[in-house]
C-alpha cells in the first residue's frame, strides 16, 4: 500500500497527466474566450453542461498546479536523496583519511 501511495506524485506529474490538464485549461478557458471574441466561432464554444462535466476553471487550474507541484516535489526528493548519499560517501572518505592520518601520527 505504501508503495502505491509513494507512486501517486509520479503519476500526477507525468506528461500525460499534465497534457490532459493543459488541454482542459485550453478547452475550458482559452477557447471560450476566443469564441466570445470571434462571433463566427460561437457555435463551437463548449456548452455549460460540457464545462460542468469536464470541470470548472478552478478545478482544472488547481489540478494543473498540483501536478506541477508533485513533479517538483519528486524531483527535489530524488536530488536530496542523491545529495545525502554523496554526503555519506564523502563522510566515509573523510573518516578513512582521519584514520590514516592518526596511524601516521602514531608511527612517528
Amino acid at each position: 500500500m505504501e508503495r502505491f501511495l509513494n507512486n501517486i506524485p509520479r503519476w500526477l506529474s507525468s506528461k500525460v497527466s499534465i497534457f490532459i490538464y493543459l488541454f482542459l485549461f485550453l478547452y475550458l478557458v482559452v477557447f471560450p474566450a476566443i469564441c466570445a471574441l470571434v462571433p463566427a466561432l460561437a457555435g463551437f464554444m463548449p456548452s455549460n453542461m460540457m464545462q460542468l462535466i469536464l470541470g470548472n476553471y478552478t478545478n482544472v487550474l488547481s489540478a494543473l498546479g498540483a501536478s506541477i507541484a508533485a513533479g517538483t516535489g519528486v524531483a527535489i526528493h530524488s536530488k536530496v536523496r542523491a545529495n545525502q548519499q554523496r554526503h555519506e560517501a564523502l563522510q566515509a572518505s573523510v573518516d578513512e583519511l582521519h584514520k590514516k592520518v592518526d596511524d601516521l601520527m602514531e608511527r612517528q
